[in-house]
């Protein structure tokens, strides 16, 4: 079985590549984002950003890359709390998967955009 690969952004906008765990994809997401977690399907880039679903009530600070991606998917003038981790899932089971390398590529991509100004 090869990795499955999951990208982490914290809000200082540096990133890493988490592995997901057979049947512990909810302690690797709930790590990330440090608290209870909660799913936004991005379709444009058919990819899962995990959050912390209080991420607002405890005030943690924006994570402006998932931020810039929320908006840019809904059009809505919203933020995103705290950190976020990406992940893919499997239409057949439901289950949380790795990214593939496209989707890994396009996140990738995207954080460098955003981290030089363009």
């Amino acid at each position: 079985m090869t990795d499955q690969r999951a990208v982490y952004v914290a809000v200082n906008g540096s990133a890493e590549v988490r592995l997901l765990e057979a049947g512990k994809s909810y302690e690797v997401l709930s790590s990330a984002v440090e608290g209870m977690i909660q799913c936004v399907h991005l379709e444009s880039i058919g990819v899962d950003m995990w959050l912390n679903e209080e991420g607002k009530v405890y005030d943690l600070p924006e994570n402006l890359f998932a931020t810039c991606l929320y908006q840019s998917e809904y059009g809505v003038r919203d933020s995103v709390r705290g950190n976020v981790i990406f992940t893919n899932f499997d239409h057949d089971t439901g289950e949380t998967i790795g990214l593939t390398e496209e989707q890994f590529d396009v996140l990738e991509f995207a954080l460098a955009q955003l981290m030089t100004g363009v």
